[in-house]
């Protein structure tokens, strides 16, 4: 093999002797995730499938049979937590819909300057609803011409990556702003009324988790969020940059406790961050949560927008059966 005549063959062993013991640590860690800190080891399951599909691919190059087995193992049971996502049947039940409704996610990241380049991507995407995160003054400045197309609106300029924004084409009914921890990231609760059914769109953006006190925030932002769409009644959505994978034992909490599905189940997992990274490094953190009134039709990442997150774009439609207001 061309790679022997670059590297020893003695030394890529060594490496893939190395490579399949970190992976086999760090999934076991993954099993304990409901621990601050060891949360992390959860979301890399497919940088571990991949690094153990390599192991395997090496091993039987090696003919080193007695190691073959654990690296199969590993692949099978970190490629259980990502095949669902591929081949699950996504709910879809086009004979019955007749409200279509997109929405377009972005965190824009509160330093990005590329005004232009996030309005090219919601242009392109042409949604009905637009949610954008660590929204400043400065992002306030510069989508003002939003409101022509999409007047029904609620801003929140803050600085430090906590702001938010929502903009519609249809009418907003309410729009509380939350204080879901006790931190400064503010939580938007928009009820759209959708050619009368009132759809409820839960906007939240918790804290990086990387100390003790963003970690318990985060947390609790996930516990709030999930009472409060567990109490409301009709179509109802949760999206935002949610700063975990959908592997943490806490974003499985919350779809449960929230009574909502993951909205990638069948569509992939459409990485999102950090941006250059090659989407096989990237971890999908931005995340679209529907209630049983809502069948996705489709979910994807958008254009660059110079931000380090890529846009979340996700299409839903509504049953005939259950096209009736949402009320609390």
């Amino acid at each position: 093999m061309f790679l022997f005549e670059l590297v020893p063959p003695q030394l890529i062993y060594k490496l893939v002797m190395a490579l399949l013991f970190a992976v086999l640590i760090l999934t076991l860690i993954s099993l304990f995730g409901h621990y601050a800190y060891l949360e992390l080891a959860t979301h890399f399951r497919l940088q571990y499938a991949l690094a153990s599909l390599a192991c395997i691919i090496l091993l039987i190059v090696f003919h080193s049979w007695k190691l073959l087995p654990f690296a199969v193992a590993l692949a099978i049971f970190n490629l259980s937590y990502i095949l669902p996502y591929y081949f699950a049947a996504p709910r879809h039940d086009s004979q019955s819909s007749t409200v279509h409704l997109r929405l377009i996610q972005a965190n824009v990241l509160g330093s990005n300057k590329n005004y232009a380049a996030l309005i090219e991507a919601v242009n392109e995407a042409h949604p009905d609803i637009i949610v954008l995160q660590e929204f400043t003054d400065k992002w306030l400045e510069h989508t003002r011409g939003f409101v022509s197309e999409y007047p029904y609106y609620k801003t929140v300029p803050k600085p430090g990556g906590s702001g938010m924004a929502l903009f519609s084409r249809y009418s907003l009914e309410d729009v509380a702003v939350l204080n879901l921890d006790a931190s400064t990231h503010l939580a938007l609760l928009a009820k759209v009324n959708v050619y009368g059914t009132v759809v409820s769109i839960l906007s939240l953006h918790p804290p990086t988790p990387m100390r003790t006190d963003k970690f318990l925030n985060r947390n609790r932002q996930f516990a709030e969020a999930a009472s409060i769409l567990r109490e409301t009644k009709g179509p109802r959505l949760l999206i935002g940059d949610l700063n975990t994978t959908m592997w943490s034992p806490y974003f499985i909490d919350l779809a449960r406790e929230s009574g909502l599905r993951d909205a990638r189940i069948g569509f992939g997992l459409s990485p999102s961050w950090p941006m250059p990274l090659p989407a096989f490094l990237q971890l999908p953190i931005d995340h679209c949560l529907v209630s049983d009134e809502l069948s996705v039709e489709e979910i994807r990442t958008g254009k660059r927008t110079g931000s380090d997150h890529r846009p979340l774009i996700v299409d839903v439609q509504f049953k005939k059966s259950d096209l009736r207001a949402g009320l609390y």
